[in-house]
């Protein structure tokens, strides 16, 4: 193998590999016994024909094919090692010359590692602690959130007319110019007349119509709508009225707190005191180390950040929302319309943002590595053995847990954790 190296910018290389035809013959060989072992050749069992009689029956440019990518993949890594590169992200591989009987050449284009060049001071850099209190309306909310989850629906008669503070279950059809409009359109929708969950204008609409009446209304959408096209327009509204429902939703007292088992008013409310301060704690930690870190980061410098880096960080970006999208029952694709955005445009304006993670992700290990703070081997054994307690039942969840691939991503995550927990003691005030 031979690499020669350029310089293309102050954090990326290009190399030019060159792999003769003789280190290739072990990948042909692997490739010609794997095509073999899906074809039947004369003269030879499945997976035991000779790579000539492969090359005879498919032709040297197929063999030549399969057998690429494992042997880019290894002498790529050989050349990085060769190289000492401190790459980042996945490299950019082109194939200049692939010719049957003759040298495998092609290059890589690679990300460096960015250094720091000023780390942030943060034995000087400080943020405020914020007080955490639990308000008492907060905790009424709370306890009216719970007595409207265990509110009975109770079906009117048929010529009672919806109240201010009922359900209301309607057929709805939204049009402008007479032209139905995308997603407006909904069967047994559900409208709570005391909550403002739907475009406003329908409520009123609805207040007072009947079971199995239909009337069309006009409602005003409003300005800041996510639909551009849409916004500050009179649109029509067609409404059938299917259902109506009373509400029977219990009293904040002792006898509702018994009904969901607690022994008085009183009680729930601590509870729920409680499970706010719990929550106040953990918002307010993570606004400390949020803050902290994009402080520290600000008053850093940096050399170029690769744009593969910025990539990277905008893929997991992407891939978190989506998953979180879907976790919530939803579809990615319908979450993209409603914010009348594309995929493209979603990464667009995220670019700052995914550009600041990377930096403090930069930040944590040079501050790890000037305070040599490391994640210890039985801290990453303890925590590895935790993980794998949990997925007894699940063997191939367990396997993946117990990966050397796995145990190093643990590694790099508590050496981060053990950072930032340093980072808040000499930071936070």
């Amino acid at each position: 193998m031979n690499v020669t190296r350029e310089e293309i910018s102050t954090n990326e290389v290009k190399l030019t590999i060159t792999v003769s035809n003789e280190e290739m013959q072990p990948f042909m060989l692997t490739s010609a016994k794997h095509i073999s072992g899906e074809m039947s050749i004369p003269g030879f069992r499945k997976g035991h024909a000779t790579l000539d009689a492969v090359i005879n029956q498919v032709g040297e440019m197929r063999v030549l094919e399969e057998a690429l990518e494992p042997a880019v993949r290894l002498y790529y890594v050989e050349a990085a090692e060769k190289e000492d590169l401190n790459s980042v992200g996945m490299p950019k591989i082109d194939i200049e010359k692939m010719v049957p009987g003759n040298d495998l050449v092609f290059t890589a284009v690679v990300a460096l590692m960015p250094s720091i060049t000023k780390l942030g001071d943060y034995k000087k850099l400080k943020i405020d602690a914020k007080k955490n209190e639990v308000k008492e309306e907060d905790v009424d909310k709370a306890v009216e959130e719970i007595a409207r989850m265990q509110t009975k629906e109770v079906r009117a008669d048929k010529d009672h007319a919806v109240g201010e503070k009922e359900l209301a279950v309607i057929d709805l059809e939204l049009k402008s110019d007479n032209v139905p409009l995308e997603g407006g359109q909904a069967k047994g929708f559900r409208v709570y007349m005391s909550e403002d969950s739907v475009v406003a204008g329908i409520k009123e609409g609805v207040l007072g119509m009947k079971e199995d009446e239909e009337k069309t209304f006009k409602v005003k959408f409003p300005e800041d709508h996510y639909q551009k096209h849409l916004a500050g327009r009179d649109i029509d509204a067609t409404v059938k009225v299917n259902e109506v429902f009373t509400l029977d939703k219990p009293n904040h007292d002792d006898e509702f707190a018994v009904s969901i088992g607690l022994k008085s008013l009183e009680e729930l409310k601590t509870k729920l005191r409680e499970n706010l301060s719990k929550e106040q704690v953990e918002e307010e930690v993570n606004r400390q180390e949020r803050e902290m870190l994009e402080l520290l980061a600000e008053d850093t410098k940096f050399e170029d950040i690769p744009s593969a880096l910025v990539d990277d960080e905008l893929d997991k970006m992407v891939h978190e929302l989506e998953h979180s999208v879907e976790k919530q029952g939803g579809k990615f694709v319908d979450y993209l319309q409603q914010i009348d955005k594309t995929p493209q445009q979603l990464r667009d304006s995220w670019k700052d943002q995914a550009e600041l993670r990377v930096k403090v992700a930069l930040v944590l290990r040079e501050v790890g590595k000037v305070e040599d703070i490391e994640a210890t081997d039985e801290d990453v054994s303890a925590e590895i053995e935790k993980q794998a307690s949990f997925y007894q039942d699940n063997e191939a969840q367990k396997e993946q847990v117990e990966t050397a691939q796995y145990r190093e991503y643990m590694k790099h995550r508590l050496r981060n954790q053990k950072v930032i927990a340093f980072l808040r003691g000499e930071m936070v005030k």
